[in-house]
């Protein structure tokens, strides 16, 4: 819709879906859309403010968050329908100090067996190009698959909601390679064997480390 060239063609698609929707599913599809318009508004401001501030505003904006749950309930995540959400855990929410200040937002989960759910918006980033990039991947692994190789692939969600901005899954309990390598000193991302080090501090025993080296083509 941000894009003049699809633009009336995509208005012309939202209007025939609207139409077709039904009431309780376009009063959900608009909620959603709130939601999407609050956070890329907190995201540009976190972006946009100084690095001593970032944090102070992001407290600040949180709260047009828990005043939208306080009128809505209840709102299916974009990122994945099937969960529902009711509202912001103010503490667990953050941002990633890279050139577009991500922010790291974590859902009261409505299912009270649930846990909470976080996720990273980003404002600031064509995610179009990422969404492409993993269903390639997907089409790859299912491909493979077929044929009896697994290659164990492991992707993550993500979601492209307007013009550079989007939700990412996070990945509980990963590491990132720049962590990884930023143990082997300002060198590491150019030594050959940075990776293999790691695996190896982590899996002392001889069949733990040939098990999640077996396994290293993870994408995640």
């Amino acid at each position: 819709m941000g894009e003049a060239y699809f633009k009336s063609w995509y208005q012309e698609l939202l209007a025939a879906l609207q139409f077709c929707a039904g009431e309780a599913l376009n009063e959900e599809l608009s909620k959603e859309q709130k939601l999407v318009k609050l956070l890329g508004d907190i995201g540009e401001k976190v972006k946009s403010a100084s690095d001593p501030q970032r944090k102070d505003v992001l407290k600040k904006e949180i709260g047009s968050l828990e005043e939208f749950f306080k009128d809505i309930k209840t709102c299916h995540l974009p990122l994945n329908p099937a969960l529902c959400i009711k509202g912001i855990d103010r503490d667990a929410c953050s941002y990633f100090t890279s050139n577009a200040s991500p922010l790291k937002i974590t859902f009261i989960n409505a299912n009270p067996m649930g846990k909470n759910i976080s996720v990273i918006f980003k404002a600031g980033d064509d995610l179009r190009q990422d969404m492409l990039a993993l269903q390639i991947i997907q089409v790859m692994d299912n491909a493979w698959l077929q044929e009896g190789l697994d290659m164990q692939m492991i992707t993550y969600g993500c979601l492209s909601t307007g013009r550079a901005q989007g939700f990412i899954e996070m990945v509980p309990d990963a590491v990132t390679l720049a962590k990884i390598h930023l143990h082997s000193g300002l060198i590491g991302p150019l030594k050959e064997n940075t990776i293999k080090k790691w695996f190896s501090q982590h899996n002392h025993l001889k069949e733990d480390y040939e098990k999640v080296s077996s396994s290293g083509t993870n994408f995640k």
